[in-house]
């Protein structure tokens, strides 16, 4: 691969991502680190990027991820609304519900509005997707607004969430690395958040596409052990039975 076509990779992986680790371009491109590091120094003089210990980002990380949240509400929807609907079917009139940060995670109050439920999140896609009839509670948590990842977070927003008990947690992800059981993602904010719920929460739910799985990223989140299912489209892509038990494709 020439100079240019790796710089465009690395380029496009940056307006996805706002930050990228210099051994996954690696890894991703079949090159060596030391010609992804020239890259990066390369781009950093031409005003494309700036470097960061073990990767890079671009000088307006929060303006990238904004605009990487837009896009995410429109790539795999057809995938996110199968999972989102079939998770949707695990909840009961009654129950409380807390759905994370994220687009695979909003996409379940598409469905989980018509039910006798309280809904309790700090995603603001949530109220954004909220269409007439609401049966349901709404409870947003409040704090400090990011509106590069449409939440809200923070030490207000940990303390407020702190006080809930959810009969099921939906929980979102960046990637998952099935071989070694772990999920992850890529802000200190919302991490606190999905830790919080996850404890405060009876049953635990991870919704991901098939384009999240066998990657990393710069934050550990859990092991996909302590879900009581992993709940991922199936695209004929992946082999179900490679996969722990707790994994369901649908």
């Amino acid at each position: 691969m020439i100079a240019s076509e790796r710089r465009l990779y690395i380029r496009r992986s940056l307006e996805e991502k706002g930050i990228i680790n210099l051994k996954e371009v690696a890894r991703e491109l079949g090159i060596a680190e030391i010609t992804v590091r020239r890259d990066f120094e390369k781009m950093e003089e031409d005003g494309l990027l700036k470097r960061v210990q073990g990767g890079a980002m671009l000088e307006d990380v929060t303006e990238t991820a904004e605009l990487t949240m837009e896009r995410k509400g429109s790539i795999n929807n057809a995938a996110k609304a199968k999972v989102a609907e079939y998770a949707a079917g695990i909840v009961k009139n009654g129950d409380c519900v807390f759905i994370d940060a994220g687009t695979s995670a909003a996409h379940m109050v598409e469905y989980l509005a018509k039910k006798r439920i309280n809904i309790v999140t700090y995603n603001e896609l949530v109220v954004k997707k909220l269409a007439k009839p609401i049966l349901a509670d709404i409870y947003m948590i409040g704090g400090k607004y990011v509106p590069g990842f449409s939440m809200f977070a923070g030490t207000v927003a940990q303390d407020a969430l702190k006080e809930y008990h959810f009969d099921h947690a939906f929980m979102g992800c960046t990637s998952v690395d099935v071989k070694d059981r772990t999920s992850y993602a890529t802000d200190a904010d919302s991490l606190a958040m999905k830790k919080i719920a996850m404890e405060n929460a009876a049953h635990r739910y991870l919704l991901i596409d098939v384009t999240k799985l066998e990657r990393r990223s710069f934050l550990r989140f859990t092991s996909t052990n302590d879900f009581d299912l992993v709940i991922c489209d199936q695209d004929g892509t992946v082999e179900p039975r490679q996969f722990p038990d707790n994994f369901r494709f649908i």
